[in-house]
């Protein structure tokens, strides 16, 4: 009987490693097609399909805020997930009916006349940023409690390459194949974006077969408690914000957020209207850029692991706000060849930075939420996130539409900042609303550095063996 007993247990532990190794793939999977429909869905594609519509640079703003604004939900999802615990059910079904919406956004030019296309797009386009949060708040925290500490981070960093990898192709092939259509078949460009918007539909429902298949082989994983259940709904908001490391480490993250998303939606703006390049242009500069976001990755894991999350941030967000200042600067210089160089290095090098970056708050963001409780904490951080990163592209739009214009002779600015390069630039310097946009980002940006010593923890208490302490 014990050699019995001992073979079932073997066979019995065999079979669990098996469906752990599958479940890992799974959420690669899942993260890999979902990042391949975000990046058809937002971004470039999102802001171009909407100038082509004949959108103002307020809605443009407005259309990028939907998806940090939608994030307001998870504070409510947070009492769904609470009363009715069975996240994969929840993330699944929401997460499903967002990506059925964005299939209908790319069907929309079959049914309706261009200038109808974009009230009925910004009405689905609604419906999938706000059940893509409500399906999203249960998936992180189930996600959060799915695997050890080592697993789950072994699994994080392999959802980040393969999902940037898979929207760096999506978007490139995206792009050359609404630059073929704008070529050769202008009149159908149309219905080249709705190509787009159909196939993002297409992967993001792939992405939910993905999540299907993922067995739970705990029932939970962990011991759950449903708090909201015994206690007031506030209550779990309450302890997270008592947590003093994730309440510091949040602040720093809607800084960030605030200040990153008033420039970064208008730069695919900047770049077609300031510049002149082409939508495929800018996708192929996005492309270096994600390329080298995944790069650099191991390199920024290896750094924070010797000199620490604060040192990480001190090195990375100066350098990123300061080539977002010098956008401003790139559109003025005459040479095109050099201009040319000049934007794609400030590409590759944002790219660089914003993996450190993200690398230390994701991971700090997660390390401060208790296994087990992650719900209340991970929902009111992407809550407050969203809310000022939504706000900030509003902000900027009215800036960027309504910005005063002004000319200043090259040679008098830089003799200004005692810089004699003026001939390398165009005779009037011209400073518009897009201008201010990036010039403003930047300064603040540059300026919040200081924050980091106050925010960042230096060291994280946590149940988690994957702290990095910072030195």
């Amino acid at each position: 009987m014990s050699i019995l007993a001992s073979t079932d247990e073997k066979d019995l532990q065999n079979t669990n490693n098996d469906y752990i190794d599958k479940n890992k793939s799974y959420f690669v999977i899942d993260a890999t097609l979902a990042q391949g429909m975000t990046s058809l869905s937002t971004g470039a594609f999102l802001s171009a399909f909407a100038l082509y519509l004949g959108a103002s640079y307020v809605i443009v703003g407005l259309l990028n805020a939907l998806i940090p604004l939608a994030q307001v939900l998870q504070i409510p999802a947070t009492f769904l997930i609470e009363k009715y615990p069975k996240r994969k059910f929840i993330a699944l079904f929401g997460l499903t009916l967002s990506r059925v919406a964005i299939l209908l956004c790319g069907l929309i030019p079959l049914f309706f006349i261009k200038i109808h296309v974009l009230p009925v797009f910004f009405i689905l386009y609604i419906i999938y940023v706000s059940s893509a949060n409500i399906g999203g708040c249960a998936f992180s925290t189930w996600f959060r409690d799915f695997f050890n500490p080592d697993t789950f981070y072994h699994v994080l960093t392999q959802r980040f390459i393969f999902a940037t990898l898979l929207g760096a192709l999506a978007s490139f092939a995206g792009a050359f194949g609404l630059e073929f259509i704008k070529s050769n078949y202008p009149h159908y460009l149309l219905f080249g974006y709705s190509g787009v918007f159909t196939f993002a539909g297409i992967l993001g429902l792939g992405s939910s077969f993905a999540l299907y298949n993922i067995r739970d082989l705990y029932h939970p994983p962990i011991p759950y408690t449903p708090s909201l259940q015994k206690n007031l709904f506030w209550k779990p908001f309450k302890e997270s914000l008592e947590n003093n490391h994730f309440r510091r480490t949040m602040l720093f993250c809607i800084i960030w957020n605030a200040i990153f998303n008033f420039s970064n939606p208008f730069l695919p703006v900047f770049l077609m209207k300031r510049i002149g390049y082409s939508l495929l242009v800018i996708i192929c500069l996005t492309v270096f850029n994600q390329f080298a976001n995944v790069i650099s990755f191991a390199f920024w894991k290896k750094f924070s692991t010797r000199y620490g999350n604060r040192s990480l941030l001190y090195l990375c967000i100066p350098i990123f706000f300061t080539t977002v200042i010098s956008w401003f600067i790139s559109a003025e210089i005459k040479d095109s060849t050099l201009q040319w160089y000049l934007i794609l290095g400030l590409h590759i090098i944002s790219g660089i930075c914003v993996a450190g970056i993200n690398l230390c708050l994701t991971n700090t963001i997660f390390l401060t939420t208790p296994r087990g409780k992650a719900t209340a904490p991970l929902a009111l951080n992407s809550s407050l996130n969203g809310l000022v990163a939504g706000i900030a592209p509003i902000l900027a739009g009215y800036i960027a539409e309504y910005g005063t214009i002004l000319q200043i002779p090259s040679k008098s600015f830089f003799n200004f900042l005692q810089t004699p390069i003026h001939s390398l630039f165009i005779s009037s310097i011209h400073i518009t609303g897009l201008d201010l946009v990036m010039i403003i980002s930047g300064t603040i940006g540059i300026c919040s550095v200081i924050s980091i010593h106050s925010l960042i923890p230096s060291h994280i208490s946590s149940d988690s063996e994957m702290i990095i302490p910072a030195k």
